[in-house]
């Protein structure tokens, strides 16, 4: 098509109801775009069965427009975006699940906690029950969010690189660093292991 036919087609597209729009922000900042963010997210859950390896992981898709969740990661490539976090087949890397990272919402039905655990059980919504294994890295992972996911949902989990030392559940032998190098300490409880490695002296 033309490229005065195509401006005038991006001009006119709309996918809410922009009388109701004001009303709608109120409650939800991402009001304007949920409705076709949540159907396309609907047909990745209904189309494919991912294996039984999943990851959890955030990405940041570059954006400079003005949006009230934008956000400014200075080690990230783009810097500036929106923070998506995602449930994805380690296999295939399919996309089963995502979730945009919208800061505080106002009070009201979309208002959600942003925390690593209550983030991983709502992506993880579509696996629930499964016995799936889900991989995440150090932002996510904690003692109590392995026991949730296990118990409630039927998912074993991963830590994928390290336990973030602030962790209260770590016992403190495991971070005492007098060990020799290249020596491992195991942990055990329950259905849980944890190792501690000294990669190198100190």
């Amino acid at each position: 098509m033309a490229l005065r036919r195509f401006r005038f087609l991006l001009r006119c597209l709309r996918f809410d109801n922009i009388h109701t729009r004001c009303d709608r922000k109120g409650l939800d900042k991402f009001a304007v775009i949920r409705d076709v963010f949540e159907a396309i997210v609907a047909n990745f859950r209904k189309y494919y069965s991912i294996g039984e390896f999943a990851t959890v992981d955030e990405m940041l898709l570059a954006f400079r427009g003005r949006c009230g969740f934008r956000m400014y990661i200075p080690n990230k490539p783009a810097k500036y975006g929106l923070k998506v976090f995602s449930l994805v087949d380690s296999r295939t890397f399919y996309t089963l699940n995502l979730e945009v990272y919208l800061g505080q919402q106002p009070k009201g039905q979309f208002a959600v906690s942003n925390a690593a655990i209550d983030v991983v059980e709502r992506i993880c919504q579509p696996i629930s029950q499964t016995n799936r294994n889900v991989t995440m890295d150090n932002w996510f992972t904690s003692v109590d969010l392995v026991n949730n996911l296990l118990t409630n949902h039927k998912l074993t989990v991963v830590g994928l690189g390290t336990l973030r030392k602030n962790k209260r559940q770590i016992p403190p032998e495991f971070l005492k660093s007098s060990r020799p190098p290249k020596s491992s300490m195991f942990g055990f409880d329950n259905n849980m292991t944890m190792v501690s490695y000294i990669p190198k002296k100190n």
